[in-house]
């Protein structure tokens, strides 16, 4: 459970990251041990690049991989501690981990995404029928100020 734990969070964490998708991993991913096994895990469910922007701590890894996990990954216990280790080395930072669109109370929406009562109820109106996977999905949403989900994008994630 440990070893499924641990690697969950970081693979949960390469989802939240919003990245090109036109870049390729070999570009953003830096070579390493885990390398291999972040790419093979990730790249099951969304691009394995994702992660390359984010920055957590170690825990934080944790808990993305938790939800990666709780998602449906499949992997064995080396392959996801190899890829949380890859993780919490080539991406490691001292923020808390990205605010899940999908599931923020409207008072996170409100302090963390900086939107109005008003367009966090939009939000979770919205989510409630499509829920969003890439905040680009977002732009769209009539009654939601995309400049301000933009504007905190490096804390902001969908999955």
């Amino acid at each position: 459970m440990g070893h499924r734990f641990l690697l969950s969070a970081a693979l949960a964490a390469v989802a939240l990251a919003a990245t090109s998708a036109s870049v390729d991993a070999q570009t953003l991913l830096p070579d390493g041990p885990g390398k291999a096994e972040v790419q093979k895990l990730c790249s099951t469910c969304h691009p394995a690049d994702r992660g390359a922007s984010v920055r957590l701590t170690r825990e934080g890894w944790q808990d993305v991989m938790t939800r990666m996990v709780g998602l449906g990954l499949k992997g064995t216990d080396e392959e996801l501690n190899a890829a949380l280790e890859y993780l919490a080395t080539q991406f490691k930072g001292e923020a808390a981990a990205p605010l899940n669109l999908n599931r923020a109370t409207p008072q996170q929406l409100q302090s963390i995404a900086g939107l109005l009562r008003s367009e966090s109820a939009v939000l979770v109106a919205h989510r409630t029928k499509t829920p969003c996977k890439a905040l680009e999905d977002l732009k769209e949403v009539a009654g939601l100020d995309f400049a301000k989900i933009e504007k905190r994008r490096d804390r902001l994630v969908c999955f």
